[in-house]
């Protein structure tokens, strides 16, 4: 992949910089690719600069748009190595499906050469032209989307409505329009919709199809909609007291701030706007920030180490203290068996997990005696994968547990024509299981219930909107005294059966990523832990 170079220039870089746009004129900005710039030009007023207050919380951190951004898995949505190498083996049968991968991953690319009249391109065309692809999901393809087909099979599966009079559409009224127009020919726009979950569902309501039948890859707006998070039900706003957008979860407020500042690096006498959401995009793979992080030079990646790092630590933050939450209830010991159950509530407003299929969470259980474990159900090596249990995908959803190879795992497994279980996107047909939490007040006669409800949970009455109870009886050695119960939710956004599917392909995306990823550690993220104490 060529490398192009773009940097955030301030002081005197800045200055030649902005006289060299004065010099091109604004119709510089219509001449890159018609409809979009690359992040970089948005950068010359939307990131931070030393001699601007703008954009800095009341400690100095950067919550500028463009320098969040950055560290973001949107931003590097392209150069993922993981979607690069199961895109790779999706693709090797047919190329034809690099167009679906390639809408939401390199999305300024695709609409470009489609406005223009041309085939949608594959990936040997955004290689070959990597300045829109490079971005990924970047400021001028968010922020052209307009309200026209939101939250409508239409505009599902990476095909939104751009508009076409170059407008930016953001959330504050009143912008100041001069600014940008002279320097990228955009106009800023008030429009609400921006903060609506529709616009995000364009890319993150997912079906693929496989010989003409359709399934539901990616479904967190639909689980969304059936939950009390939803604000387009409720009271004669469509909002009520519990409900929270995609925005408002994933983009917390920073505080009033200016949002832009002076190309010249010094602050634009702009109105200060309360309830700036950062762009920071906060979601659940610490794992590939950090892959991005140790090997961003091989990778290309443009965001700091630190600033990777930093959004790291947000995005484990964000699993531990506002994802789910774990209590043990009832325990007693009585003729040798101890007794309890843990209940796991889902805090996320869709399914957890959610979005991509190879996502999973599970219980990890121990029982100890002193410094003895004499139970332990859900424990993990150092590869991350399940120890004592026979295979790993599609284990069956216990109710009860009493042996250590049953382990609830909270997860979405497809089959394919033949009834197997399957990794590949494209041969997914139906559901063998679905045991993913469901968020708070799903209901089995809400909205898009008949593609959101579980699958494989038999006669397990506890499963329920918002979360699930699993009942553990297990017999113990007599004279064992006091014994402390340790759970523990662990969560692996790319399990190693997922890796595995990819062990055998010898295309160099996939070769690249199992090698970055069996050098990784591969401990899953621990989101939720309590502890009981039973017996004297």
């Amino acid at each position: 992949m060529t490398r192009v170079t773009k940097t955030t220039p301030a002081g005197a870089a800045t200055r030649a910089l902005l006289a060299a746009w004065l010099a091109a004129g604004a119709t510089r900005a219509q001449t890159v690719h018609d409809l979009f710039l690359p992040a970089h030009n948005c950068a010359v007023c939307h990131s931070v600069a030393p001699g601007a207050s703008a954009m800095r919380t009341a400690t100095g951190d950067d919550v500028s748009p463009h320098g969040l951004w950055q560290a973001t898995l949107m931003a590097n949505s392209f150069r993922d190595p993981y979607f690069r190498a199961q895109m790779e083996r999706e693709s090797a049968a047919d190329a034809a499906v690099q167009e679906l991968c390639l809408r939401c991953h390199t999305p300024m690319a695709h609409h470009t050469a489609v406005r223009a009249g041309k085939p949608a391109p594959r990936l040997a065309d955004v290689v070959a032209d990597p300045l829109l692809a490079d971005d990924g999901v970047s400021c001028t393809m968010c922020h052209q989307i307009t309200a026209e087909g939101l939250g409508e099979p239409r505009t599902f599966s990476g095909r939104p409505v751009l508009g076409t009079e170059r407008r930016m559409f953001g959330p504050f009224p009143d912008p100041a329009t001069g600014p940008m127009r002279q320097h990228v020919n955009y106009t800023p726009t008030q429009a609400l919709h921006v903060r609506s979950s529709a616009l995000c569902a364009t890319c993150h309501t997912l079906t693929t199809e496989h010989q003409g039948t359709e399934f539901a890859e990616q479904t967190p707006y639909l689980e969304w909609r059936n939950s009390e998070f939803s604000d387009e039900h409720g009271d004669e706003h469509g909002a009520s007291e519990t409900s929270r957008t995609c925005q408002q979860c994933h983009m917390a407020a920073t505080g009033a701030t200016r949002i832009a500042r002076n190309p010249m690096g010094r602050d634009f006498l702009i109105p200060v706007r309360d309830g700036y959401a950062a762009h920071a995009f906060v979601g659940g793979n610490a794992f590939m920030l950090d892959l991005l992080r140790v090997h961003r030079d091989d990778l290309e990646v443009e965001a700091s180490g630190a600033d990777l790092a930093r959004m790291a630590a947000a995005t484990r933050r964000q699993l531990a203290e506002r994802t789910a939450t774990l209590a043990i209830e009832g325990s007693q010991l009585q003729d040798g068996v101890l007794s309890f159950a843990v209940r796991v509530q889902n805090q996320t407003g869709h399914k957890f997990p959610s979005g991509y299929p190879a996502r999973r969470a599970w219980l990890h259980v121990q029982v100890r005696s002193g410094r003895d474990v004499v139970f332990e159900s859900g424990g993990w090596d150092e590869a991350g994968r399940l120890v004592g249990v026979d295979g790993e995908l599609g284990l069956p959803h216990p109710a009860l547990v009493e042996s250590p190879a049953q382990v609830p795992v909270y997860e979405m497994v497809a089959e394919d024509p033949d009834g197997k279980p399957t990794t590949s996107l494209v041969r997914m047909v139906r559901k063998l299981k679905d045991t993913r939490l469901l968020p708070r007040g799903w209901r089995r006669d809400g909205p898009h219930a008949d593609v959101t409800a579980p699958v494989g949970t038999g006669n397990d009455l506890d499963f329920v909107g918002g979360g699930d109870t699993v009942g553990y009886r297990i017999a113990l050695p007599a004279g064992r005294g006091r014994l402390q119960i340790v759970a523990w939710l662990h969560y692996q956004p790319i399990p190693p059966a997922w890796v595995d599917a990819l062990r055998g392909e010898k295309g160099p995306a996939a070769t690249r990523f199992v090698t970055l990823y069996d050098g990784a550690d591969k401990a899953p993220e621990t989101v939720a832990v309590t502890t009981a104490t039973v017996g004297g």
